[in-house]
């Protein structure tokens, strides 16, 4: 891409920095007010190296997340980071697996530095281990959150564990949009089956994320209720 392309475009996936993969454009009110956060925080993250303590996934999303889980709410989350630490805060009980073992280092020195003790955090040398975690007989979950890799198979998985009443959430539910496809289309395409066995909502979050100066996808299925 030549200059000018990288400052309309970002990169080729997108039509405009406005953008998300799929070719959705980030709405007026979230541009306004997500996306001049993400801005501020991005600039943190380059600038200074700060890396915000909350989901770098939609700020509208967090919102939402934030009214779902309760003191006594059990998450099981596919990919860590930053918003470990915030489940934990928010929630009685989180399971996290991780398959990059620097980042599985790093966030259990952060969780260690908070004192957090609520984390069952795992590190997965293969494949079935990330993708079939095992912690402990923990069987029902209020929220999943699938944002690492093997994301198709992380969905397929773990479904039958979300309670009643759950929250599974997919991040970066735009990636692999081209001709070609790839696993974030099949992940997608299971947790659409689930939310249509199940009669469940659908909601797409066009969004900015913490410390993110494009807008990405997000894709949650709650109880129509919800």
């Amino acid at each position: 891409m030549n200059l000018i392309e990288k400052i309309v475009r970002a990169d080729k996936c997108r039509k405009t920095r406005l953008h998300d993969e799929k070719g959705n454009r980030v709405t007026f009110p979230r541009l306004l007010g997500n996306g001049s956060r993400a801005c501020l925080t991005g600039i943190g993250r380059v600038v200074f190296g700060l890396h915000p303590e909350c989901p770098w996934i939609s700020y509208d999303a967090i919102r939402c997340l934030r009214r779902h889980l309760t003191a006594s709410s059990k998450v099981l989350e596919f990919g860590s980071g930053m918003s470990t630490i915030w489940l934990a805060r928010h929630a009685s009980q989180v399971q996290s697996v991780e398959n990059y073992e620097p980042w599985h280092k790093r966030v259990s020195h952060l969780l260690e530095k908070h004192g957090i003790r609520n984390v069952n955090y795992k590190f997965a040398a293969t494949k079935s281990e990330y993708v079939h975690p095992d912690f402990n007989g923990q069987n029902e979950y209020d929220l999943i959150l699938v944002d690492g890799a093997f994301r198709s198979d992380c969905i397929r998985n773990s479904i039958p564990f979300l309670k009643p009443g759950g929250i599974l959430y997919l991040d970066n539910s735009d990636k692999d949009s081209g001709p070609r496809g790839g696993d974030v289309r099949l992940a997608e395409e299971f947790a659409l089956d689930h939310a249509k066995r199940t009669h469940s909502a659908v909601t797409y979050y066009t969004d900015f994320a913490p410390t993110q100066f494009t807008p990405n996808q997000g894709l949650m299925i709650t109880p129509s209720a919800a």
